[in-house]
């Protein structure tokens, strides 16, 4: 490695983590606010279902902080790579919803 930096207290990461955390939650809750300013529609049901997605991938994330170090790794895996999967799927499904719309089918 070119730098080696040792962090024993894990400051480092729960900052890097708790940054992470934040922008999730923000970006989720300003996608989900711009779907609801459509009052429906395609726009709004696409920008639903991202916000939806991105909410199961920021509680995916949320699975990380030291508040689920005492479960069973095995569990908290599970959880998190289940709501990794269903949020991108909504994504892509919300994508698939604008692309058919963009090519006018």
């Amino acid at each position: 490695a070119l730098i080696d930096i040792e962090d024993n207290s894990k400051l480092l990461e729960m900052v890097s983590l708790s940054s992470a955390l934040i922008i999730a939650f923000v970006t989720s809750v300003m996608v989900w606010i711009g779907g609801r300013k459509m009052h429906g529609g395609l726009f709004g049901s696409v920008l639903n279902l991202f916000s939806i997605g991105m909410t199961l991938i920021f509680l995916g994330l949320v699975t990380e902080l030291p508040l689920f170090q005492n479960i069973d790794h095995l569990y908290i895996k599970m959880a998190k790579d289940t709501l990794y999967i269903i949020g991108y799927i909504l994504m892509g499904l919300a994508a698939s919803r604008l692309l058919k719309v963009i090519k006018g089918e």
